[in-house]
Parts: C-alpha cells; sequence; structure tokens
C-alpha cells in the first residue's frame, strides 16, 4: 500500500532480474560481506567500499561459506578428473575401432583387388570360348 512508505527513510523500492549463477554469485558475496541485503545493494550500486563486518557471527558465516567453496571446488576437481579419464578411455577406444576400420578397409581394398584379376581371368576365359567357338564352326 502507498501509504506506509510516505514516512520511511527509504520509501522507493528497485527490482530487478537476475539469472541463477548470478543470484547465486550476489547471495555469496552478501554472505562473505556480512552486511544486510538491503545495505550491500546499496553500497554496491552507489559504489561505495564495502567493509567485511568483524566478529564471531560474521567469521562463523565467512567460514562457512569458506566450507562451502571448498567442498565444490574439491566436487569440480573430482567431476573433472573422472571426466579426464573418461576422455582418455573414448580416446582410446576411438584409436582402437579407427585403426580395426583402417585394417577393414585395407582388406577390402585387397579384395577388390583380386576380384579385378578373376574378372580379369573370366574375361579372357570368354574370349577364349569364344574363339574357340568360332574355330569350331569354321571347321564344320
Amino acid at each position: 500500500m502507498p501509504g506506509l512508505n510516505k514516512n520511511r527513510k527509504r520509501p522507493n523500492t528497485i527490482a530487478f532480474h537476475v539469472s541463477n549463477e548470478e543470484k547465486i554469485a550476489i547471495e555469496t558475496r552478501i554472505n562473505v560481506s556480512g552486511l544486510p541485503k538491503s545495505e550491500f545493494y546499496i553500497g554496491s550500486c552507489l559504489n561505495e567500499k564495502l567493509e567485511v563486518i568483524g566478529g564471531k557471527f560474521g567469521s562463523d558465516r565467512l567460514s562457512v561459506q569458506l566450507e562451502n567453496m571448498n567442498v565444490f571446488l574439491q566436487n569440480a576437481e573430482n567431476i573433472y578428473n573422472k571426466n579426464q579419464k573418461i576422455i582418455a578411455d573414448y580416446t582410446h577406444e576411438i584409436s582402437t575401432i579407427t585403426k580395426q576400420l583402417n585394417d577393414l578397409n585395407e582388406a577390402i581394398i585387397e579384395i577388390q583387388k583380386e576380384n579385378l584379376e578373376y574378372q580379369k581371368v573370366i574375361l579372357e576365359c570368354r574370349y577364349f570360348n569364344e574363339e574357340l567357338l568360332r574355330l569350331m564352326k569354321e571347321n564344320r
């Protein structure tokens, strides 16, 4: 309701849209800073220097965020290592398959050469058969 905000120190509202990744990054920075969200946003928008608030509560929040970041980085490293192993395995398999295909291709080429030789022999036999038939007809 508009009437509720008229006596506030900050009666105006500003809103904006962010992606999921941007939201996570912003919320992480807010948690690490130890500031309330409104103070963090105002300070960020006005290019003010934002200082991390110390104390037990702030350091505990920072510790939790750092631990979460550490777990995230370890998980990312594990995923990267698994992906590297998978890539190496697939590369080896592809190399093996490629070698087998090349061997098959060479075998096919050899078979085609043999077929050409057989076709040549068959054509020569046909020619000799036709010549033999022609000679036999002439001798009759």
